[in-house]
């Protein structure tokens, strides 16, 4: 089986040793040990250490790693990595974590982040760093923020400190389906599950995982609303319009010697112009693309909102809103 990588854990001391990767199979790093039947996790016993730190998973380009809203922060070559976003592994590349060292040893097959602008044009650079896929694109937006954001306007970190925690809470769900937060913009965050392109493979299980997921989401919403600490506005209802849509976009990282990933294409700007169409009257709801439909139909119940002239398209595309799981 071709080694997929491995971590040197305490680097340069004689507690050095050394934590294989997986291919397929997200790594967990954090101060407590998983769940037996959760994903593998490299625990580093340090107090500094949040019990859910940092997370390792192979990617569309390769491995990446993204910080879990850690108490204390993750560094990659030296520099601070931001919550929540993922950044592109390449072989060699230093984590910090507390006052752990960790060193990235990747196979030479692996793909590669280049870092070296000088000695690549424009077009290779873009070649090397964009990669064609299916995916399904999620978008959970809270609605009413803007006013929220005007009515608080003197404490602005309240609101902030509060959507971030809003977030953190979708991430989890969203991570346990396998599904990857490309960003959050403001009151907004963006999703997506890779479809599986090989020849054989189930190319309908990124729309379930995202359908699943979004259900879960709207069901966790009474649950933080209740929590004062994590939603402190009782004159506030949370609540979040979510819309998802599949096709193909790209993959890529944005920018010479950049390691964040982005995901671009008509198909996530397609989800962010379904959740507009979720009506004042319908807070919550879910709304999903044509395509989207035609892998999960069997699975889920929907109803149908009809053809929807929808901005950028020539032509109607057929939504529809999900309403359960089928029993």
């Amino acid at each position: 089986m071709e080694l997929a990588g491995y971590l040197v854990v305490n680097s340069g001391t004689p507690e050095a040793y050394f934590f294989e990767l997986e291919h397929g199979k997200v790594l967990e790093i954090g101060r407590k040990p998983g769940s037996p039947t959760g994903p593998r996790k490299l625990v580093l016993p340090v107090p500094e250490v949040s019990s859910l730190h940092a997370e390792l998973r192979e990617g569309p380009l390769g491995w990446t790693i993204r910080d879990m809203n850690s108490t204390n922060g993750t560094r990659l070559n030296g520099n601070w990595l931001q919550a929540g976003q993922e950044f592109l592994l390449k072989n060699g590349d230093h984590i910090k974590i507390a006052q752990i060292d960790l060193i990235v040893n990747l196979p030479e097959s692996a793909p590669q982040r280049s870092d070296d602008a000088e000695q690549e044009d424009e077009h290779e650079r873009t070649q090397l760093h964009i990669k064609l896929m299916t995916a399904t694109i999620l978008v959970a937006d809270i609605r009413a923020f803007t006013t929220l954001s005007e009515h608080f306007s003197s404490q602005p970190q309240i609101v902030m400190q509060a959507a971030q925690r809003v977030f953190a809470r979708f991430h989890d769900e969203i991570r346990k389906e396998h599904g990857q937060v490309e960003k959050i913009a403001g009151d907004a965050v963006m999703a997506y599950w890779q479809g599986d392109d090989r020849p054989g493979g189930d190319s309908n299980a990124c729309a379930y995982q995202a359908c699943f997921t979004a259900l879960k989401i709207k069901q966790s919403i009474p649950f933080i609303a209740a929590r004062k600490d994590d939603w402190p506005f009782p004159d506030y209802p949370l609540q979040v319009d979510i819309a998802m849509a599949t096709g193909p976009v790209a993959a890529g990282v944005l920018g010479a010697g950049k390691s964040s990933l982005a995901v671009l294409g008509d198909t996530a700007n397609l989800a962010f112009r379904l959740e507009k169409l979720v009506p004042p009257d319908r807070p919550g709801d879910i709304v999903i693309d044509g395509s989207t439909y035609e892998m999960v139909k069997n699975q889920f119940e929907f109803e149908s909102m009809g053809p929807v002239t929808v901005k950028g398209r020539q032509k109607p595309v057929d939504v529809y809103r999900l309403l359960a799981l089928k029993t």
